[in-house]
């Protein structure tokens, strides 16, 4: 965990720095909302303009973290994702770029909240975006870890079930989304 502290330290200051939005997402902000499980490494949605690509990618160079800088320029041209590895102590950071045009990134960082993860002020998603992430990456695996996640954060937290079902009929999770909101209200949640 302490590798993950400092690899996630150097990059949200990379991300500061250059005056990025970005937010945590994955198991990473799940635990945030109360999902206990471990991770190696750390998913974090980033929103870049070129100027700020070369501010956050000279700030990473600067370090002894592992930055392919080749696919980070690619993935800021043409959305994607890359890598920061801390090499000598383990610890993965991915890096995925979002389109300042995608209207789901753009609610997530509209609503993303400040908090501290592992001991870094940084910002991650909503439990109700953490939620929608999980059930659209799990709509092609069926991935029944991302649904143990979306159960937990939904038992434990007053989630807004509007919201929820206005951005599952944009994602294609409706389903999903139903099913979730009927497994809490029978459990009493």
């Amino acid at each position: 965990m302490i590798e993950l502290q400092r690899i996630l330290q150097v990059v949200v200051d990379a991300l500061e720095r250059a005056g990025a939005r970005y937010l945590i997402v994955g198991s990473t902000a799940a635990a945030a909302w109360g999902v206990v499980r471990t991770t190696r490494d750390i998913d974090i949605v980033v929103v870049l303009d070129a100027n700020q690509t070369g501010v956050v990618l000279g700030s990473l160079q600067n370090t002894d973290l592992y930055v392919p800088i080749d696919e980070a320029r690619a993935a800021a041209r043409n959305g994607g994702s890359f890598n920061v590895l801390d090499v000598d102590h383990g610890g993965k950071i991915d890096l995925f770029l979002s389109r300042p045009d995608d209207a789901f990134t753009e609610s997530r960082m509209e609503r993303r909240i400040r908090a501290d993860v592992f001991d870094v002020p940084c910002w991650v998603a909503t439990a109700e975006d953490v939620v929608l992430a999980k059930l659209r990456w799990r709509l092609d695996s069926r991935s029944e870890v991302q649904w143990r996640d979306c159960v937990e954060i939904a038992s434990v937290n007053a989630l807004d079930r509007a919201y929820l079902r206005r951005w599952a009929a944009e994602l294609g999770i409706t389903e999903d989304v139903e099913q979730l909101i009927a497994a809490t209200e029978a459990a009493g949640a």
